[in-house]
């Protein structure tokens, strides 16, 4: 098998973009969620970029396919808030609203008490997973950044020291 053709979603657009069927749409979802989690996305920017593009609409794609639109919009939704970004406006499409109620585990009576709002308004119950945790403290620098920030630190020293020289001239201290 060719490990290049294998790439784990990267956005929520392309998690349904690569499910063909409710099966595949759980597994990418998966994929997705690890990602986030183990591929580095600490900063809420990066998080609200990864959900912010409008995935494709799944119900005619497959059969399940209004619970997948539904999941996506709740999750996305559901994410958001924890994270303390902007919900994506794809979320609010009134397509994305499971037509018959989903319940992940047949525990109906806890999942009823214990599902998070975003959820529950789409028809769903579930607990979601928990995936997106910031890292604490500064956000991530490019080398080139880092490289830029030294340059101008070490410009604005040499002009501190060049006016302090020519302020000891002045005043005759140095020769």
């Amino acid at each position: 098998m060719n490990s290049s053709a294998i790439r784990r979603p990267q956005t929520l657009r392309e998690v349904a973009e690569q499910s063909g069927s409710l099966r595949e749409f759980g597994m990418n979802l998966r994929d997705w969620q690890h990602e986030v989690r183990r591929g580095g996305v600490y900063s809420r920017k990066e998080l609200s970029r990864r959900v912010a593009a409008t995935p494709a609409i799944l119900s005619g794609r497959f059969p399940g396919g209004n619970t997948a639109d539904a999941y996506l919009a709740a999750y996305a939704e559901w994410l958001a808030d924890r994270a303390s970004i902007a919900r994506p406006a794809w979320s609010r499409d009134p397509r994305r609203v499971a037509r018959e109620p989903w319940f992940a585990t047949p525990i109906r009576g806890w999942l009823l008490a214990a599902t998070p709002a975003s959820f529950r308004q789409r028809n769903l119950f579930t607990i979601p997973e928990p995936v997106f945790h910031p890292r604490p403290g500064r956000p991530r620098v490019s080398e080139a950044r880092k490289r830029e920030k030294a340059r101008l630190r070490q410009k604005a020293y040499r002009a501190r020291v060049r006016a302090l020289l020519e302020k000891a001239r002045a005043a005759g201290i140095t020769g």
